[in-house]
C-alpha cells in the first residue's frame, strides 16, 4: 500500500505526483451486527454455547445479507453452510451471559469480512448496495381515538423510534427528543401537512438533512387493534415521497409489539428504496480525470478521509497537485450519478463544466483560478 498524501509536504510551486491513493472498505459498522439474542439448550453448557454462538452467527449473517440485498433478490440466495458462514466471520463478542448447567443465554455482535461476503454475493449474481446514506430524521406522529399527537405524552408510536430500532443499516434513523426546541420548531399538524420549511430545521438540529413524517393511525379493540402508517419523506432536493404500511395486533401480542413490527417495515422500504437506487452494477463503471480545489495540504486531506472507503471508487492515482488544487485520476463502479451521490453523501460534490469534472465540498466555490492542470 503507498503512502498516504497526509505525509507529503506542500509543495512550492506547482508540480506533478503521480501516486495510487488506496482506498479501503467502507465503514465497518455496515458489515457488523449487533444485539443478536441467543438462547438455547442442550446436554452440557459447553454444548448449549457452542450452539448458541453458531446461531447467533448465522442469525446475524441473515441480518447484514438483508442490510445490503433487496428482498427479491434474497429468495434466489440459500443459507451458506456453517464453515462457510464461520469464514467469512472477522470476530464476534458476547454481553450479558447467562448461563447454567444445559442453557445458555447471551447478546451477540458479529463482524464480518467485507471483502469476503462481498465475493459471496457477487459469485452468486446477487446484486447489492453498501452506501450508507445520510441519517433522515423520524418524525412520529400518532392518531388514535381521533386525538392527533407527536410531543405530548402519550406517544407510544415516538417511544418506539426513540429506541433506536433503525439506529444502524444503510439509511440511519434519528429519533427527536421532543424538547421545548423541538415543540417550537414544529407542530403536528405543521408535520402531516409537509411545512418544509420546519421539518428541514428540525432535521438540521439532529445532523440530518432528510425527515420522514411517519402518521401512525391506531384503530380497533384492545388486543385486536389496526396500525396504519402514512409515511412521506421529505427531501430538499426532489419531490417528497409517499408510501404505506400496515400492521394488525397478532394473537398474544401488545400494540407495543405491532408499533414495533410498523417501524421495522417502515425502516425497511426506506431502507430499501435507497438500495435500489445505489445497487452496484460491478460490470460498469469508468475512468474521470478530476480537479479538486484546495487551499492547502490539510483541506486536501480532508477531502481525501471522506473519499476514502466509498464503495463505488476503486482507485485514484493522483496527476498533478499544487497549493490550489490536485488533478486526480478516479476510477469508479456504477454510473456517474452513483458516484455523485456517495460523495454527496460525505458532503462533497461532484460537478462537470464543458468536458472538465471537479469535486469540492458542499456549499463551497473554489473554481475561479485554478490552472487546471496547466
Amino acid at each position: 500500500m503507498l503512502t498516504s498524501l497526509k505525509n507529503i509536504k506542500m509543495l512550492a510551486g506547482a508540480a506533478t505526483v503521480s501516486m495510487i491513493l488506496a482506498f479501503p472498505a467502507m465503514a465497518q459498522d455496515i458489515f457488523t451486527v449487533s444485539g443478536v439474542h441467543v438462547d438455547e439448550s442442550a446436554d452440557t453448557a459447553a454444548a448449549a454455547r457452542e450452539q448458541a454462538l453458531e446461531i447467533g452467527q448465522r442469525r446475524a449473517f441473515e441480518e447484514v445479507v438483508a442490510r445490503l440485498t433487496l428482498p427479491e433478490d434474497r429468495q434466489a440466495l440459500s443459507t451458506p453452510n456453517t464453515s462457510e458462514i464461520t469464514n467469512m466471520v472477522r470476530d464476534f463478542g458476547v454481553s450479558n451471559e447467562k448461563t447454567s448447567s444445559v442453557r445458555y443465554i447471551a447478546d451477540m455482535t458479529v463482524r464480518f469480512k467485507d471483502d469476503e461476503l462481498r465475493n459471496y454475493l457477487r459469485f452468486r449474481d446477487i446484486s447489492f448496495a453498501e452506501l450508507q446514506s445520510k441519517p433522515v430524521l423520524m418524525v412520529p406522529v400518532y392518531r388514535t381515538q381521533g386525538s392527533v399527537t407527536l410531543w405530548d405524552d402519550p406517544n407510544p408510536w415516538r417511544d418506539v423510534w426513540s429506541r433506536n430500532v433503525a439506529a444502524s443499516g444503510l439509511v440511519p434513523i434519528k429519533a427527536p427528543i421532543g424538547d421545548l426546541s423541538d415543540i417550537g420548531t414544529v407542530s403536528a399538524e405543521q408535520a402531516e401537512s409537509g411545512a418544509m420549511e420546519r421539518l428541514s430545521e428540525l432535521a438540521k438540529r439532529y445532523g440530518a438533512n432528510v425527515a420522514v413524517v411517519a402518521s401512525a393511525d391506531v384503530s380497533g379493540p384492545s388486543g385486536g387493534e389496526t396500525v396504519d402508517v402514512t409515511v412521506t419523506r421529505y427531501d430538499p432536493n426532489g419531490a417528497p415521497q409517499v408510501f404505506g404500511v400496515r400492521e394488525a395486533t397478532q394473537s398474544g401480542e401488545t400494540l407495543d409489539q405491532t408499533l414495533v413490527r410498523a417501524a421495522k417495515s417502515v425502516a425497511d422500504q426506506l431502507s430499501d428504496s435507497w438500495k435500489r437506487a445505489n445497487l452496484i452494477n460491478f460490470s460498469t463503471g469508468g475512468s474521470l480525470m478530476v480537479f479538486i480545489p484546495i487551499t492547502g495540504l490539510q483541506d486536501w486531506a480532508k477531502i481525501e478521509d471522506k473519499m476514502v472507503g466509498l464503495p463505488v471508487v476503486r482507485s485514484a492515482r493522483v496527476v498533478a497537485m499544487s497549493r490550489r488544487e490536485v488533478q486526480l485520476s478516479l476510477d469508479f463502479v456504477g454510473s456517474t450519478d452513483q458516484l455523485q451521490t456517495a460523495l454527496n453523501q460525505q458532503n462533497l460534490s461532484l460537478t462537470r463544466m464543458g468536458e472538465l469534472w471537479f469535486i469540492q465540498p458542499v456549499g463551497t466555490d473554489r473554481l475561479e483560478g485554478l490552472s487546471l492542470g496547466g
